[in-house]
């Protein structure tokens, strides 16, 4: 799965209220595969759970925008979404979520991830990240291995979480830089793992790319993982590089549903209505308590191809119009996912 958006900037006022949620966007959020139109697994009795705060949002929201990518998209609808909900300037494989997730202005950042390339004969291919499941101790001693690799080339690295590392250094900026979520599995020439706009910038990322895969592939813990019949960590993975100009004004009113997100795993049924059980009790109630206290709201759900923000239909004759015969179902949508 993603390596999930987050709602940064969701600081609650300053004088301590807790701040309305305006916004939920909610990844993860297709059908099952193998689910029937009741979002049941087939051979299953169709036995889901009642949404009460899901159903009474729906019954006056719409569906107001989409977001549709193909299978080569640098980022997912989701990720695309919650960029346009935060205000984050760029385009897809351009977003600098680095830099917005940690508040840096002016110096390019980029997320470095301990990663696994199978690498072929004229490809790679990403192994997903989640499947490493690398200790603290496994990454500490990787990050320390990195870091004065990078520093030679004014890039400063430190974890931010285990095997999620910030780097910042110039050599950072202007780059396209695909999301693990979206390349993970797919087959990628070594240009296609981040390209610069410069040739010079590409040659000498290309260049510590290569340093810092044989520093890795040969380190003691890769080789005691390879011998224990698990990833060795043989790369690392860039992502949401790039530079912010100015700040980007806090928008504590956005929040991301994180409970249907599972990574690679196989997804369990029980768990995804659960799930869906835990938003509706939670998220979905607070969206729908702004809702009725007369502030505007979006819900967005999204899936591996398209995200749909739903708002209140505008005023006015069409408005009342697609209040009558508009509403949609939560299953259809998701369907549409």
């Amino acid at each position: 799965m993603l390596s999930q958006p987050t709602a940064a900037s969701a600081a609650a006022p300053a004088d301590g209220r807790p701040t309305a949620l305006r916004h939920l966007l909610i990844p993860g959020a297709a059908l099952l595969p193998g689910a029937d139109a009741t979002g049941a697994p087939h051979g299953a009795q169709p036995a889901q759970p009642p949404l009460p705060n899901f159903q009474a949002l729906l019954a006056r929201l719409r569906p107001a925008d989409a977001i549709h990518c193909d299978e080569e998209s640098p980022e997912s609808p989701i990720a695309l979404a919650l960029a346009r909900a935060r205000g984050l300037p760029g385009q897809p494989g351009r977003h600098a979520w680095a830099a917005l997730d940690t508040g840096t202005v002016g110096t390019p950042c980029a997320w470095l991830r301990p990663a696994h390339l199978q690498m072929g004969m004229d490809d790679v291919q990403l192994i997903a990240l989640d499947q490493l499941q690398l200790s603290d101790d496994e990454a500490r001693q990787l990050l320390a291995a990195c870091a004065p690799l990078l520093s030679e080339d004014g890039i400063t690295l430190h974890a931010v979480a285990p095997g999620r590392w910030l780097a910042r250094g110039e050599l950072l900026r202007h780059l396209y830089t695909p999301a693990p979520d979206c390349a993970a599995g797919r087959r990628l020439t070594r240009h296609e793992l981040l390209r610069a706009d410069q040739p010079e910038q590409q040659r000498l990322l290309a260049r510590v790319l290569s340093e810092l895969e044989m520093v890795l592939a040969t380190h003691p813990i890769s080789q005691a993982r390879e011998a224990a019949r698990r990833w060795p960590v043989n790369s690392v993975w860039v992502h949401g590089a790039g530079a912010l100009d100015a700040p980007v004004p806090p928008t504590p009113g956005v929040r991301v549903a994180p409970q249907l997100t599972q990574g690679e795993a196989p997804v369990d049924p029980a768990a995804n209505t659960a799930a869906w059980q835990a938003i509706d009790q939670g998220e979905a109630a607070d969206l729908l308590a702004s809702l009725r206290s007369g502030q505007p709201v979006q819900l967005t759900l999204g899936g591996p191809r398209s995200a749909v923000t739903l708002a209140a239909p505008s005023g006015g004759l069409w408005g009342r119009i697609s209040s009558l015969f508009g509403r949609p179902s939560l299953q259809d949508l998701r369907k549409q996912l």
